[in-house]
């Protein structure tokens, strides 16, 4: 009988692998039907400076977010996952599916008697760093604890009622032992995300980026009330009493060449705030190429470079054939996002595309999991 069992339970395991073999297989083939190239698509592009990788997919494939299915690493050059200004991409066929080729560029200066070679600079990013750059590493989502047991600010030399650059200010609840010359950065209070199904569930609150500097003086180490000295170095905006400071991270390498692709999460989520907008409160409206907050994060499984459809709400209509009946139109996908920051409920994303006006609250989801 125990012998039987084990029998069972090696056919059952056998028949599961075969199964999750196959789901897998069959997945990898349903990506592979799904890449249309863009018509009138280039067969070889030249790399120039200002390109995003975003931009160069859309000149090959009709979603963007497909790039790794049809990019083939040249394992012969260094850092084949980088892309830089003067590479040239090359479309070719193998099995008669569509992949791009990469060669890598060089730029020759002429020097009279002799000739240099030189590279063309850094790799291209995935999306605008201009856009978004002030969220790289400015701002933060942090949880309660975490901003309300920072180090703040009790007061401003010379009385001042808020500090720019090349003010001082004093800082409570600086570690003794701190450094002169360090960094920190000062943060004010921003807004607080709440999880759309149950307000009562914080998800995260953020913490604005208004300025940074260094530490003059640590404070006395006998006198448990003795402040720090914070010289304020540059400022983006007024800095007042009870703001926030925390350490600036100087060994943080910022990763702008990540690949865009399909989430694997697979629960949908919501757009939950705008950042481009500024401090005004209350702005709900979003458009392309502004930087917004999703309900979903590391938790869910999210990573940098993962692709969502954004969807509009269906409108309800009066069905005036069967007694005005009230009928839900069917939701329709009206834009694209790109998660680059992931926290661990919440992450901060590009809109890539909106193809009408999009707001807060509106639902995002993987294309993986509808196409």
């Amino acid at each position: 009988m125990k012998n039987n069992k084990t029998l069972l339970s090696i056919i059952f395991f056998m028949l599961m692998t075969g199964f999750t073999s196959l789901a897998l297989a069959d997945s990898s083939a349903q990506n592979a039907e799904k890449i249309e190239l863009k018509p009138g698509h280039p067969q070889q592009y030249t790399v120039v400076k200002g390109d995003t990788l975003w931009d160069i997919s859309g000149k090959f494939l009709k979603k963007p977010w497909y790039w790794p299915e049809i990019w083939q690493m040249n394992q012969q050059i260094e850092n084949p996952h980088l892309i830089y200004p003067g590479d040239v991409l090359t479309l070719v066929y193998i099995d008669g599916k569509p992949y791009i080729r990469h060669h890598r560029g060089k730029r020759t200066v002429k020097l009279s008697p002799k000739t240099r070679v030189e590279d063309l600079g850094q790799a291209i990013p995935t999306i605008p760093l201009d856009i978004i750059s002030p969220y790289l590493t400015s701002n933060r989502i942090i949880n309660a604890h975490e901003y309300t047991s920072a180090p703040y600010i009790v007061g401003i030399n010379e009385g001042l009622l808020s500090a720019g650059a090349d003010n001082k200010v004093y800082v409570m609840g600086m570690d003794k032992n701190i450094i002169p010359g360090s960094r920190h950065a000062v943060y004010r209070p921003g807004s607080t995300y709440r999880d759309p199904s149950n307000p009562k569930k914080i998800l995260g609150h953020e913490a604005v980026y208004v300025g940074e500097g260094t530490i003059e003086h640590a404070g006395s180490p006998e006198h448990r009330n003795s402040p720090a000295t914070l010289y304020i170095q540059k400022s983006k905006a007024e800095i007042l009493k009870g703001y926030r400071v925390l350490p600036v991270s100087t060994d943080t390498i910022v990763d702008t060449s990540f690949i865009p692709k399909p989430s694997r999460a697979q629960r949908p989520g919501r757009i939950v705030g705008v950042l481009t907008s500024g401090i005004q409160p209350g702005v709900k409206m979003v458009g392309a190429l502004d930087v917004v907050i999703v309900d979903m994060g590391l938790a869910d499984g999210v990573e940098k470079g993962d692709v969502f459809d954004i969807y509009k709400k269906g409108s309800v209509v009066k069905d005036r054939m069967h007694y005005n009946s009230q009928v839900k139109l069917p939701d329709e996908i009206n834009g694209t996002l790109m998660v680059f920051r992931p926290f661990k409920h919440l992450s901060y994303a590009l809109v890539m595309e909106a193809h009408s006006a999009l707001s807060v609250g509106d639902v995002i989801h993987s294309p993986f999991f509808e196409e």
